[in-house]
């Protein structure tokens, strides 16, 4: 069954709007009209089962038929911060964070990172981020869309990050902690943050940055990782150490 997000100002007393771009992806897309049953889900994590009762040129109408929250968000809070990388790279990183349970993305820039952007181009490549996000929550379930926040510098990434949570920066020159061995250590975690840095790494004064503020640095294996990769293998284990692919 289609599966539409409508957020939660949306829906009242078992009714139901729809509009903006999901109305055009549920009208010219898959072509479905008035009696179609669809899937919902929120900005609360909750997902409804509906029926399109009318449709009109700016918005649809749905009757709620059940409502219910399914247990398909990770248990740990997972926090991807990535250095920007071109293009279709960002774009897969932004999809399979999505689909992996990453609740937060945070683009940033450091010493290596390309490219520089503008603000303009920064813009739209966040709603583009956002529209992926949201196509890749449709399809593999997820009640909830993680957050795309703004780019940030690498400073304030770190100055940020917040107090109770597991800081880690994945560094190719780390040889010695694997997150197994952070796992042994700290077994009782909820929130992660994982640092990704660019294709060109980081400085090994970025790196001593991230230590001073908390940071755990990890290695990923023996072998150089892509940027896109990394973030991939990151999430990956992080979700069988501490979440839901046990």
């Amino acid at each position: 069954m289609a599966r539409f997000f409508v957020p939660r100002r949306n829906l009242r007393d078992n009714r139901g709007l729809i509009d903006g771009r999901e109305l055009v992806h549920l009208r010219k897309v898959l072509r479905l009209g008035p009696g179609d049953p669809i899937t919902l889900f929120d900005d609360s994590g909750w997902e409804h089962e509906a029926v399109i009762r009318a449709l009109g040129a700016q918005q649809g109408e749905l009757e709620i038929l059940r409502s219910y929250q399914p247990e398909r968000e990770s248990p740990v809070q997972i926090t991807l911060a990535v250095a920007l990388t071109k293009g279709e790279k960002m774009d897969f990183i932004v999809e399979k964070a999505t689909e992996l349970g990453v609740q937060t993305i945070i683009p940033f820039v450091s010493s290596y990172s390309i490219p520089r952007l503008d603000e303009s181009k920064i813009v739209k490549r966040g709603e583009r981020w956002r529209k992926i996000a949201l196509s890749a929550a449709k399809q593999c379930g997820r009640t909830r869309m993680p957050e795309i926040s703004p780019v940030f510098e690498y400073r304030k990434l770190l100055d940020d990050a917040p107090a109770r949570t597991l800081k880690l920066i994945c560094w190719e020159k780390e040889q010695q902690r694997s997150l197994y061995q952070v796992h042994e250590q700290r077994r009782d975690v909820e929130a992660v943050l994982i640092v990704i840095g660019p294709e060109g790494g980081f400085t090994a004064e970025e790196a001593q940055m991230a230590q001073r503020q908390g940071f755990e640095p990890v290695e990923l294996g023996r072998r150089i990782l892509r940027a896109e990769t990394a973030a991939v293998t990151a999430i990956a284990l992080v979700q069988f150490l501490w979440g839901d692919l046990r």
